[in-house]
């Protein structure tokens, strides 16, 4: 073979084996989505065949709870609001208690004036128990038909993204290899610029999203807590996993809405940690406990809401996909 023709081989064969990655990143969201909705339906299934006693409900009510953020690299935790309905029911003259409305995952802010409005205090429902574990039980078997909708939307639309990127992109590597100084690095060129690409539309999605909370209704509120919050960071360098504690604001609001009571933690968008408590306790004395504050809230879902709107606490945000596009440039030179 001649020199020429290695080179070649060389660089089709680096194309071929080295942007895999590219399509098994975009392939790993639907694949757990599809995973996800598999595992749902046998769930519905398994629910369907439970048996069914009357049951009345003696507890409607919101509550918020702590709900950790981030994954698992912070400690930190943000105020979700949930509908808190139990019931009662019977079942071989043992009565139990029950507090589980749907078959589906409640993650909290979601659609909790509207439970609340179809189960008051004293409304006699029919409970769907386990017999293995009469424990077990739930008041909705199914899951809501907009939910298997939205799942096949989002499964449809990226792997028609993927089928595109499998077509277009040794198509654009080899029209990058005329214009880069290194054609042998135009596939990864092409891999930074089109992750840099998706990047820039999530955060101007988030930035146009914080923006939009300037336009939400305001409702009286009020500051039930002001103080600083401490979390760890999980930090990773030198094949050492180290923990780094930080602080942040840490303000919680009350409010209502339509006679819904909701409670809230968000002051502003684009918070970050500080490593300076110092730093968060000043912002927190700008709330003091028993203060009345404006409140805007999402008058699709009340029970997201903010302090301060507005997205200019993301700007730093588009350094990202910025930082991307920098990368490629000085990898293909």
């Amino acid at each position: 073979m001649s020199p020429p023709e290695a080179a070649r081989h060389r660089r089709k064969g680096w194309r071929v084996k080295d942007i895999w990655y590219v399509y098994l990143f975009a392939g790993a969201f639907p694949a757990l989505l599809v995973f996800a909705a598999v595992y749902k339906y046998i769930e519905v299934l398994q629910v369907r065949s439970w048996s069914s006693v009357p049951g009345r409900i003696v507890t409607s009510a919101t509550e918020s709870r702590a709900v950790k953020t981030g994954g698992v690299d912070t400690s930190d935790t943000e105020l979700r609001n949930f509908a808190r309905v139990e019931y009662d029911y019977t079942v071989a003259g043992r009565q139990y208690r029950g507090n589980r409305v749907s078959i589906g995952e409640d993650l909290g802010n979601f659609e909790i004036e509207q439970t609340l409005a179809r189960y008051p205090v004293g409304r006699d429902v029919t409970v769907y128990y386990n017999p293995n574990r009469r424990e077990q039980s739930v008041l909705e078997r199914e899951l809501p038909s907009t939910l298997w909708k939205g799942i096949a939307v989002v499964v449809l639309v990226l792997v028609a993204l993927i089928v595109g990127a499998a077509v277009g992109f040794p198509k654009l590597a080899g029209w990058m290899r005329a214009v880069v100084g290194n054609p042998d690095r135009a596939p990864l060129v092409t891999a930074l610029l089109a992750f840099a690409a998706f990047a820039l539309l999530i955060v101007y999605a988030v930035h146009k999203q914080a923006r939009a909370t300037r336009r939400w209704p305001t409702v009286p509120g009020r500051i039930e807590s002001a103080g600083v919050r401490a979390y760890e960071v999980r930090k990773t360098g030198n094949s050492r996993i180290r923990w780094k504690t930080r602080y942040r604001l840490d303000v919680v609001y009350s409010y209502e809405v339509a006679g819904v009571r909701y409670t809230g933690d968000r002051v502003g968008t684009g918070q970050v940690g500080s490593f300076s408590e110092a730093f968060a306790d000043k912002a927190a004395a700008r709330y003091a406990p028993g203060s009345a504050v404006a409140v805007h809230y999402n008058p699709e879902n009340p029970a997201e809401s903010i302090v301060q709107p507005g997205g200019n606490g993301l700007l730093a945000l588009w350094l990202f996909p910025l930082a991307l596009g920098a990368l490629a440039y000085l990898v293909g030179r």
